[in-house]
This record gives C-alpha cells, sequence and structure tokens, in this order.
C-alpha cells in the first residue's frame, strides 16, 4: 500500500448523508492531477453482523473532537469551512487530513524467503506489539497481537493471558524485556515470510543469535 501527501488542497464539496445525517464526505481538488480527493468522516460504527451503521457514542465523540481540532468547528457547520486548503495524506484505499503510516504486505511470490534487516521501532499499544522495519526502501511491520476486536462494543480488547504470553515471548526471541525494548533498536534481524490462510503473507521475525545476559 503506497502513501502520497498531497500538499495545498482545496475543499471544495462537502455532501451530508441524506438518510443519516451522521456521515460526511469532504471533497478536495487536487490541481495538479485534476482529480478529487476525497476524505469521509463517520459519527456511527459498522456492525459487520447486521451489516448496517449503528450509533456509537464513543466514536461519535471522538470524531466530532478530530473536526474540531482540524477545522475550527462543529461537524454540522462544515460547509462554512469550503474554500479551505489542507493537506491530505493519500493511500490505495482511503484518504485522511493525518498523518498516515502505512506498511507493505509482501508479495505471494516471496513465501518462504528469508531477509536481512534491522529493527527500526517497536511500537506497544493497546492491541500488540508491533516490530517495524523496512526492505528495499518500503515499511514493513510485523505483529505480537494480544486483543481481539468485539464487533458488539467496536473495539480492541485485551486478553490478559494473551498479554503474559505475548510479553514471554517477546523475552525469549528478542532476549530483553519489552520494557527494554529501546534496546532492540537498530539491531540486524532475520525475517521469513510466510503464509496465514492460504492467503495472507507475514514476516517471521527469527530469534536473535545473540540475547541478554541476566
Amino acid at each position: 500500500m503506497g502513501l502520497e501527501i498531497k500538499e495545498n488542497l482545496e475543499l471544495v464539496l462537502v455532501n451530508y448523508d441524506e438518510k443519516s445525517q451522521k456521515k460526511v464526505t469532504l471533497d478536495f481538488y487536487d490541481e495538479e492531477m485534476e482529480e478529487i480527493r476525497d476524505v469521509s468522516f463517520n459519527l456511527q460504527s459498522y456492525d459487520k453482523e447486521k451489516e448496517v451503521f449503528v450509533d456509537d457514542p464513543e466514536r461519535e465523540e471522538e470524531r466530532r473532537n478530530q473536526i474540531r481540532e482540524l477545522f475550527d468547528c462543529e461537524f454540522e457547520d462544515l460547509e462554512e469551512k469550503i474554500g479551505t486548503r489542507m493537506t491530505v495524506y493519500c493511500t490505495d484505499s482511503f484518504n485522511s487530513l493525518t498523518p498516515v503510516e502505512v506498511f507493505e504486505k509482501f508479495p505471494m511470490e516471496m513465501k518462504g524467503e528469508i531477509i536481512m534487516t534491522q529493527i527500526d521501532d517497536i511500537v506497544v499499544d493497546d492491541t500488540g506489539i508491533k516490530i517495524r522495519y523496512e526492505y528495499e526502501d518500503k515499511k514493513y511491520e510485523s505483529k505480537m497481537m494480544y486483543s481481539k476486536y468485539i464487533e458488539s462494543m467496536h473495539k480492541f480488547v485485551k486478553n490478559p493471558h494473551q498479554v503474559k504470553k505475548q510479553y514471554e515471548k517477546f523475552k525469549e526471541k528478542f532476549g530483553v524485556e519489552v520494557e527494554e525494548k529501546e534496546e532492540l533498536i537498530g539491531k540486524p534481524i532475520m525475517v521469513e515470510v510466510k503464509v496465514a490462510g492460504g492467503k495472507w503473507t507475514y514476516g517471521d521475525i527469527k530469534k536473535l543469535k545473540t540475547t541478554k545476559k541476566d
């Protein structure tokens, strides 16, 4: 998935969803390419089981606050901001008004290959441990997840047993505790390209040869 950063695009049209009035699409004009780059804000969450959008107070408040920060106005008043110029972050599948970090997927034909690279960053959040690295000038991310997305709640929820398991796995693989992850930045790693479910590629980082001594 590629990323293009388009600066100084003009907001030319604001479209509210006529039925729900809880989704808005903002059209930004890319003069160089003579194209529209659309950005959507939806105050509702999608229920995959029922295949409909449903009210979600937590998401709604997050989106309203985001709009206030970006445009200094309320969700309902966005038409007043036509003519505003902003930076739009464009990916292959969506556009955003906030910075987007895009990670590539290995092509299927690389299955079984082992690449050499180094750790650029390690992020620990509510969903898991993400080890980030580059290969041929593209960014990749290997994940050690310990949260599950609960459809009825529209959010990720931690599993404490999985947290413990992944932290132990991290220590076994990298030789340091998760809290000491900064020590791994710049360390060389071997990554094997594997396939899950017959169609999803991912990078399996091999255990480091040298581990931290107690």
